[in-house]
């Protein structure tokens, strides 16, 4: 017959391991929703732009056909076609647009009412050319002015302007003009920034980040004796480390810049993950293919999908919804990994930093929480986050 202390022991023993069973087993269940709905999402995408395409190879054939066949013939023979090559410092030189493999096309992005070619800008572009791809054809300004800084938002200046003809073709897009909201938005933004509501207040910040250190210190020294208070105190301090990390990856100044990796070392999320994912809600906010943020089903439905798409979850899912919410940072914390060992493969820039300081985070924490506490923590702190975005929207 086993004794009161090994029975306990036993007990608990049994409790970790269901908890990591369900932890795997929902997760990667969640993680084959997730992508199997992104696929169909970004299909529709593609069909879109496919669309787009058409819409620009009929403008284009319009133009052509103005123009006098002799003039066509004595152009093709003569000028080679050109496109542009530019450096990180957004300083560009022509260059002949085709070489053995393939030929450059012209990249067209509209920023405050003027279009620019970024097709040589795109590999040199710091956040990646994927950003630059889903902005061909569009207007760029929103995201121009928010997500980079004042040397960023003067660079862009530099960079070549799309030629007349593709002007010409795009015109013909229904690329939608600046609407007077904009423009007066655009204006107080201008004007808040020139009135230093931009500034960033440095007593609030020690503030924020005290409260986020006495949360940490507090769940280590109860974790053996208070566990449950343990596991509250580590749910407070991984979601105040999140919503900090929130702010200083979106951040454009220098303090911001300086404290970009906080949420890798204090949360386990990665830099680069945050910057495709959540960045691309901010810029791109509600398209579906694009904004991840909308792939949540097959747990939660945003809204009625089509009936062959349709799951029995959906109908359950306002008793349920708990369950993916707890799941929240759990998944980000696996997918902060994932997309980490990526870009280190990828060489991309700063990449190798961020895997250390997610690998720093699992050694402290670990250390100083037992799985035992760590794990209803992460679940906890989901729960509370998705709370938060739910009842914040």
């Amino acid at each position: 017959m086993a004794l009161p202390k090994e029975r306990s022991r036993l007990m608990k023993t049994m409790l970790l391991t269901s908890t990591l069973y369900y932890i795997v087993l929902l997760s990667a269940v969640n993680v084959h929703g997730f992508h199997s709905s992104l696929v169909c999402r970004r299909a529709a995408a593609l069909q879109t732009n496919q669309q787009n395409i058409r819409q620009y190879m009929s403008a284009t054939a319009e133009i052509v056909k103005t123009i006098p066949v002799n003039q066509q013939i004595s152009s093709s023979l003569s000028d080679v076609p050109m496109g542009w090559e530019c450096n990180e410092e957004a300083e560009c030189v022509q260059i002949p647009a085709c070489d053995e493999e393939r030929c450059q096309t012209s990249l067209d992005v509209r920023i405050h009412n003027t279009w620019y070619d970024l097709s040589g800008w795109r590999k040199a572009h710091p956040a990646g050319p994927h950003w630059i791809d889903w902005y061909d054809g569009r207007d760029a300004t929103e995201v121009m002015d928010a997500f980079h800084t004042a040397k960023g938002r003067e660079m862009y200046k530099r960079l070549p302007k799309s030629t007349p003809a593709n002007i010409q073709v795009l015109s013909r897009l229904n690329v939608p003009e600046d609407s007077s909201i904009q423009i007066a938005f655009r204006q107080l933004r201008d004007r808040l920034e020139a009135d230093g509501w931009w500034n960033r207040d440095l007593k609030r910040e020690a503030t924020l980040l005290a409260i986020w250190f006495s949360l940490c210190v507090g769940a280590a020294l109860t974790a053996s004796t208070l566990p449950v208070v343990s596991i509250v105190l580590a749910s407070l301090a991984f979601t105040n480390a999140g919503w900090l990390g929130h702010d200083y990856v979106h951040g454009v100044d220098a303090f911001s810049d300086k404290m970009r990796l906080f949420a890798a070392y204090a949360a386990g999320l990665g830099v680069t993950w945050w910057s495709d994912k959540h960045n691309k809600h901010h810029a791109l906010t509600n398209e579906m293919g694009v904004d991840e943020d909308l792939a949540t089903d097959p747990f939660l439905y945003q809204w009625a999908p089509d009936p062959k798409n349709d799951s029995p979850l959906r109908k359950i899912q306002h008793y349920t919804f708990w369950i993916p919410f707890s799941f929240l940072f759990a998944l980000w914390r696996l997918d902060s990994i994932k997309v980490s060992v990526d870009a280190v493969e990828e060489k991309r820039p700063k990449a190798k930093h961020e895997l250390y300081a997610i690998m720093a985070h699992y050694l402290v924490v670990l250390s100083a929480l037992p799985i035992h506490v760590f794990v209803p923590a992460v679940l906890l702190s989901g729960f509370m986050s998705a709370m938060i975005v739910t009842l914040l929207e």
